[in-house]
């Protein structure tokens, strides 16, 4: 770990404070906007992640970090809304696989067009460099932590 100086702890301090708030305040109005779709926002990760290719439920557990009773929780309340099938893994029948069904894949479209309308609204007052830079901070963070979700 570097030497930290103490502009370095100063300006640390200030960004937990930040993007403490800038989290806390996200997930707030992200908890809120689903809400409305009639989804929680932690469903409508496992909806994506099954969109990308996910199809068996250890692998999903696996790149959210979620012990696998709580999966099957919310694989089940997917199920229940109809937004979600599992079904035997034709290729190994010990596992089960899981697909979006159409109803799935429409409430995944209008969250994302939800998201992307918040998103936007959020982020309206940056000029394109700022917008760039901060895609490229994000982008480096996520990718130096080795972030999978």
């Amino acid at each position: 770990m570097r030497h930290m100086s103490n502009e370095r702890a100063r300006l640390l301090d200030q960004l937990d404070e930040t993007l403490l708030r800038f989290v806390w305040n996200v997930k707030e109005e992200m908890a809120h906007i689903f809400r409305t779709l009639g989804i929680r926002s932690e469903q409508i990760q496992v909806l994506e992640l099954i969109d990308r290719g996910m199809r068996h439920p250890k692998s999903i557990a696996d790149a959210i970090h979620w012990d696998p009773p709580l999966l099957s929780h919310y694989l089940s309340k997917l199920e229940k809304l109809k937004l979600i099938e599992r079904s035997l893994d034709p290729h190994d029948r010990r596992r089960t696989q899981i697909r979006l069904t159409p109803l799935g894949k429409e409430a995944l479209k209008q969250a994302r067009i939800t998201w992307h309308e918040y998103i936007s609204q959020v982020l309206s007052d940056l000029e394109e460099e700022e917008l760039v830079v901060l895609r490229e901070l994000l982008e480096h963070i996520l990718t130096s932590r080795e972030y999978t979700s």
